[in-house]
Formats: structure tokens, C-alpha cells, sequence
């Protein structure tokens, strides 16, 4: 797990020590493949995904899919963008914005229980949020 940090109440190693927990958790409790935290300008925070790839281009490219969409829902009448979804081969990314300045990526497969992860998302987005 990667962690790029800074901030508030707690000492820096902490928060980064609760960050990766969290992300953690949400892993597992989605059996996911991975899941990765990112700045909206495509800058990583945090990342734990199963395979190993090009983080720098992969966290780039979904702030530009995210921007594309949240422009795209304010072209048809300011509708705001929950999740982008797009499937690739076996294996689903669902973009989701966290605030302003953040977002998180899920990657996913037909062995993933997306769902436990939905209904549980806002919870998890603050406690990131907070900690970041």
C-alpha cells in the first residue's frame, strides 16, 4: 500500500496507519481487487490493489473520466454524478467522487460483493475524508 499525506489532528503516521485500515477493510469487505484513493487533479493518496500497474497513469486518467462526467451531468440540466462505471473484460472500475478534492476507485470482479460496499459508502467516504 502507497500513501501520499498530510494534515490535521493526528500525527501524520497515524492518519496513514487508519488511511490504509480503512482502504483495507474495504477491500475486504467487498472482496475486492483493489481499491485506491486520489486527489481530483490525479495526484494518488492511497492504493491497495491486487495487481501492480502504472499508478501515476491509471489515477490521471480516471480525475479525467470523472471530471468528463461530472462536465457532462451539468450539461444535461446540472445533474450530479454519483459513480462511473465501466466494465473491462472480467473486471468492473466504478469511479465515485468523495468532495471536491478527492475521489475513490473500486476495481472489481464477478467474485465482488459491490453491494456490501454501497451500503456502506458514505460511512467510509467520511471516515477517508476525515483522515485524509
Amino acid at each position: 500500500m502507497k500513501l501520499i499525506m498530510d494534515n490535521l489532528e493526528l500525527p501524520k503516521t497515524e492518519k496513514d496507519k487508519k488511511l490504509t485500515q480503512t482502504i483495507n477493510i474495504i477491500k475486504e469487505n467487498g472482496n475486492l481487487l483493489g481499491v485506491l484513493f486520489a486527489h481530483r487533479d490525479g495526484g494518488l493518496i492511497a492504493e491497495n490493489f491486487k495487481e501492480k500497474i502504472d499508478f501515476d497513469n491509471f489515477t490521471s486518467m480516471c480525475a479525467s473520466v470523472l471530471e468528463s462526467a461530472i462536465s457532462l451531468g451539468r450539461t444535461l440540466g446540472d445533474r450530479k454524478t454519483t459513480k462511473i462505471i465501466t466494465e473491462l473484460g472480467t473486471q468492473t472500475i466504478v469511479i465515485t467522487e468523495c468532495d471536491e478534492k478527492t475521489f475513490l476507485v473500486f476495481e472489481l470482479n464477478s467474485e465482488s460483493n459491490f453491494k456490501a460496499i454501497l451500503e456502506k459508502m458514505e460511512d467510509y467516504i467520511r471516515k477517508i475524508i476525515f483522515l485524509y
